[in-house]
């Protein structure tokens, strides 16, 4: 059985000086999509995998094969045809293959979810209807849509063809296995759809995924068809100006690129890059069939960065909303199953779960809790009554505030916590998550794939937001949100939406707030890891860098010069020094603190 809980535990940044680099593909994500289209030129040409003949009457197949079969070639033309109404798959939930390269699968994995979803075209764009995580029916997978592309080759005897990228997320998981499918259709008639997984962000496991399935095409009118597709036209417009990694080397000609990507596996991580002066700069998108055709769309799990890019953004929305005495409130007027805990909540404060400073723990050694044997029953517990108490049953060590332990069952109790203090001020139908999408995300411009997250398994998997783990991102999410922090100062369009307080303590921004020592050189404050650099480590000054960590090799760093490295792997490799070294040669980071 694929573990469904293995994303509690967030790891320590290595920022030793790196030896020799191993060098990871610095190929561009696709080429941004219009949010106008382009004439295509061209009559197709012959194709060798994925043939009219292929999808019409089926072909032999051991195994996913090239990535490139699912991309719109050069030679294609504008489809003739215009799909609207409902993809539905048969046979789905008994075929299928599965090859387990690491790891443990029960069967019901090699099948897909039930999948009957209504799609609308705009232009050469095909967009699916549902954007947020959708719950798999009788299945152990869960699937996430996103818009893919339409049009015409000559060899599909005038059938158009279809391919879009989706993600599959196991229940109550917060990782991912990205894949693709393709079909050919008229205004009546579908093909047979051939998908494959061939990559993911994972701790522990690992597979590939494939088949080939009948399919109806129920053409159809869609409720609400146009503004779904004029909201598309507005999302390809809101998305972050993005190059390829290897143009940095272009604007920047001191940069060394090979300082990006420096002592990671290259076939471990989904993507990487470096956001700077409003440019997302990334690389990445490897398959273990070639590169992802749909990089755009590629999602990675966030594991714990999610502390800092949900829990955290939330207390610092409420701060801001509702006034800067939020984070001194109290868990027990908030959390009532408190009650119940071996520990002492009665002066634990919100700000102290944020910054891991409870005074409820077992051992006080670095990690210690979180990799324990208990931690991991209390990540098995569902649904939120038992998962509550779990996250509760801890003995007292000492006054809250005074020392760091880090312990991801905590910041479920705060997620719980803002979310009936929400509440108490929005009604009973606010939901804290919700809140953070509607009030910063939607606002920022972050896609609807980021709209979903992790839940306990109450009324359908659809319960309480865990906090500590379970957004789903992708590379665009991340450069909006990061240039949120770090570059607008918690501004959206002029409007302060964040408490700039908490985030200058965030950002060690503010000289009178580190935030609680982990090691030396270390700190942690307000759900954000930080590091600080000094002249004995070859700076011309003293200073900090912010980061978000999570545990299966995923690391975002801040830096004052307003840029920020990030990447996002499976491999649990954190090593970051030499891109702060090399960001450091775009805007000096001395001369960003005068």
């Amino acid at each position: 059985m694929l573990c469904l809980y293995v994303c509690v535990v967030a790891l320590a940044a290595c920022v030793q000086p790196p030896p020799s680099p191993v060098q990871l593909a610095s190929t561009s994500t696709a080429t941004p999509l219009p949010a106008t289209e382009m004439p295509l030129a061209g009559d197709g040409v012959p194709r060798e995998l994925l043939s009219y003949e292929d999808l019409m009457q089926g072909f032999a197949f051991t195994s996913p094969i090239a990535e490139s079969a699912f991309a719109m070639p050069e030679e294609a033309v504008l489809p003739v045809h215009r799909f609207e109404g409902r993809l539905e798959l048969l046979g789905e939930g008994d075929q299928g293959e599965m090859e387990v390269i690491k790891g443990g699968f029960s069967a019901e994995f090699a099948h897909l979810p039930a999948f009957d979803y209504a799609f609308v075209q705009h232009e050469t764009y095909l967009i699916p209807v549902r954007r947020t995580v959708i719950i798999g029916e009788a299945s152990a997978w869960n699937i996430l849509l996103e818009p893919g592309r339409v049009w015409q080759e000559a060899g599909d005897q005038g059938y158009t063809r279809a391919s879009f990228p989706f993600t599959l997320m196991p229940k109550g998981s917060n990782a991912t296995f990205n894949g693709t499918m393709t079909f050919l259709f008229d205004d009546a008639r579908v093909s047979k759809v051939w998908y494959q997984v061939t990559q993911e962000t994972t701790i522990s496991s690992r597979a590939n995924f494939w088949g080939l399935l009948d399919a109806i095409y129920h053409h159809e009118p869609v409720a609400g068809a146009e503004e779904i597709r004029n909201d598309f036209v507005q999302e390809l417009a809101a998305r972050f100006p993005t190059r390829p990694l290897a143009e940095l080397a272009l604007a920047y000609p001191r940069v060394d690129l090979a300082a990006f990507g420096r002592r990671l596996s290259p076939e471990n991580v989904a993507w990487y890059g470096l956001v700077v002066d409003g440019v997302n700069y990334v690389g990445g998108c490897e398959t273990r069939f070639g590169r992802y055709t749909y990089c755009e769309a590629l999602r990675a799990a966030s594991y714990s960065t999610s502390k800092s890019l949900f829990v955290a953004v939330a207390l610092m929305r409420l701060a801001q909303k509702y006034g800067p005495d939020v984070p001194a409130l109290l868990i027990k007027d908030y959390v009532p199953e408190y009650e119940k805990s071996r520990g002492d909540w009665e002066r634990v404060t919100f700000n102290h779960v944020l910054d891991m400073a409870t005074g409820n723990y077992h051992a006080g050694g670095y990690m210690t809790d979180d990799d324990s044997e208990q931690m991991a029953r209390y990540a098995q517990t569902q649904p939120y009554d038992g998962r509550i108490w779990a996250a509760f049953n801890w003995p007292h060590r000492e006054e809250p505030g005074q020392r760091w332990v880090y312990r991801s069952c905590d910041t479920f109790i705060l997620t719980r916590a803002m979310h009936n203090f929400l509440q108490s001020k929005e009604g009973p139908d606010a939901d804290i998550y919700q809140f953070v999408v509607d009030e910063v995300f939607k606002p920022l411009g972050v896609g609807p794939g980021a709209f979903s997250t992790v839940r306990t398994e109450d009324d359908n998997w659809q319960g309480q937001a865990e906090g500590g783990y379970g957004m789903w991102l992708v590379a665009d999410d991340i450069a909006k949100i990061t240039t949120l922090l770090n570059v607008a100062g918690g501004k959206i369009d002029g409007v302060q939406v964040l408490d700039p307080g908490l985030l200058a303590a965030a950002l060690q921004r503010d000289p009178q707030d580190r935030g609680l020592e982990i090691e030396e050189g270390r700190y942690y404050n307000n759900g954000f890891w930080a590091t600080r650099y000094t002249e004995a480590g070859g700076f011309d000054c003293e200073f900090w860098t912010a980061e978000m960590v999570g545990i299966s090799g995923n690391v975002v760093v801040l830096m004052p010069n307003g840029t920020t490295y990030y990447y996002y792997s499976d491999s649990r490799e954190f090593f970051w020094a030499s891109a702060v070294r090399e960001s450091g040669k775009i805007v000096p980071h001395c001369a960003s603190l005068d």
